[in-house]
């Protein structure tokens, strides 16, 4: 009778703190949202400025090509990986879409790294005045790799979405 009086399911602590730390190692990821079906993780990073379609063909192709020989050289077979871009003029959305059975630390790095090369300061990265220090986003890096494997093993049921907003993060069930 009351839809909004029943209990809503919480979200899994580990997917949560998995979304809230990529959120916090990486400050050009502007959204993650993890999708039970397909066990998958989408990135979404903010572009701002004008692109032509060339533009974006040749960065996915750019990055495809590099990931790929990432894959190769740590010997990860099998990886699903897929890239779109949405929008064209103001802001754009590059978004990145990784299982998460083969998805490491590193190569979230270098698909950040791969994105500030190729767009520069068209990338929206959300720093502020309060950034982490070095050794805080090492610690956090190792956290972030361990969530991952906990990701591994678990089976978590939805959607969970994580967003930045300034220096929060946000993270929710859908």
């Amino acid at each position: 009778m009351f839809d909004f009086l029943k209990k809503s399911k919480k979200p899994n602590p580990d997917a949560s703190r998995l979304l809230a730390s990529i959120l916090v190692v990486f400050p050009a990821i502007q959204s993650v949202t993890y999708e039970s079906k397909g066990e998958t993780l989408e990135f979404s990073f903010a572009l701002n400025g004008k692109f032509s379609q060339e533009d974006f063909t040749e960065f996915l192709h750019y990055a495809v090509e590099s990931v790929e020989t990432f894959h190769h050289l740590e010997g990860i077979n099998g990886a699903k990986i897929e890239l779109n871009v949405e929008g064209g003029y103001g802001t754009c959305f590059l978004n990145v879409r990784r299982d998460v059975a083969t998805l490491t630390c590193r190569e979230l790095s270098l698909l950040t790294e791969l994105a500030f090369n190729y767009f520069g300061d068209k990338l929206i990265e959300d720093y502020d005045e309060y950034y982490p220090d070095e050794e805080y986003l090492i610690a956090q890096e190792d956290y972030l790799e361990q969530c991952l494997n906990n990701m591994r093993h678990l089976r978590v049921e939805g959607r969970l979405v994580g967003v930045r907003e300034h220096e929060r993060v946000l993270v929710y069930s859908r």
